[in-house]
């Protein structure tokens, strides 16, 4: 299983210490043709990203789904302030359920 991390200097060295294979980028278009590339390759199993990439993802998750893919698996690691994957399972939530959650 081949990890990648993709995001800034400092977030790739940290996951490059454990063995991820390391994509910086300074940009959001570069993190979309990075992550567009790393997924289109398919030799990653898992592209670990910071949270505040979350809606840049989403495209690309929906059209795995769709294809009925399981991989790569998005680990998005929380950033202070941030709640974007909670706001997001939330409305998954809601929207298997059929209502509206207030959490």
């Amino acid at each position: 299983m081949r990890v990648a991390a993709v995001g800034d200097r400092i977030f790739v060295s940290v996951f490059g210490l454990i063995g991820a294979d390391k994509f910086r980028v300074d940009s959001d278009e570069e993190f979309r043709s990075t992550i567009t590339e790393l997924v289109r390759r398919g030799e990653y199993s898992m592209i670990i990203v910071p949270e505040r990439y979350l809606d840049l993802t989403r495209e690309i998750r929906s059209e795995l789904v769709a294809e009925g893919r399981i991989e790569p698996i998005f680990a998005f690691v929380p950033e202070k302030g941030l709640n974007k994957r909670v706001e997001e399972l939330r409305e998954l939530v809601s929207l298997a359920v059929g209502i509206r959650l207030e959490i």
